[in-house]
């Protein structure tokens, strides 16, 4: 089974992001495991436009996604399925499938977004850079408690 999946059905991802440019294409084969486990795989495949880090502008992102679920009720069925297969809890009778998509491509998307190519001149960075009181204490991180120590000899 192939489609498009319409934005309007993934709010979550529509608020991760900037934007999703195009469409979001999804393949699902359902069918059964040699266990006999009820199982889809699949793929997912979308562009979203995210904040990039450096510059605050947006970078585009290609997110391509291959999965195999294995449907079940409890998370104890869950723990009992194959290791190639993600589990997929299902409450009563049917799935929301958009949920379960949006899901997926959630945990795909990038967890730093930048561009590849240098958007900020290295020269706009800076470290380590302050008055001079602050680099006194950097040479001296003691020197608060020699004032300390001096104090109390006094008494």
């Amino acid at each position: 089974m192939k489609g498009i999946v319409p934005q309007d059905s993934l709010p979550r991802l529509m608020s991760s992001v900037e934007s999703v440019v195009g469409e979001v294409f999804a393949e699902l084969e359902f069918g059964r495991d040699l266990q006999r486990n009820q199982m889809a795989e699949g793929r997912l495949q979308l562009e979203v436009q995210l904040l990039c880090q450096r510059c605050l502008q947006p970078v585009t992102e290609e997110i391509q996604a291959d999965f195999n679920w294995g449907f079940v009720w409890s998370e104890e069925q869950g723990k009992s399925l194959p290791k190639s297969l993600d589990p997929v809890i299902q409450d009563g009778d049917e799935l929301d499938l958009y949920q379960v998509l949006e899901d997926e491509i959630l945990l795909n998307l990038p967890m730093v977004a930048f561009h590849e190519e240098e958007c900020v001149p290295r020269g706009e960075f800076r470290s380590g850079e302050g008055s001079s009181e602050a680099v006194e204490q950097q040479e001296n991180p003691f020197k608060v408690l020699e004032q300390l120590k001096g104090s109390s000899n006094k008494s």
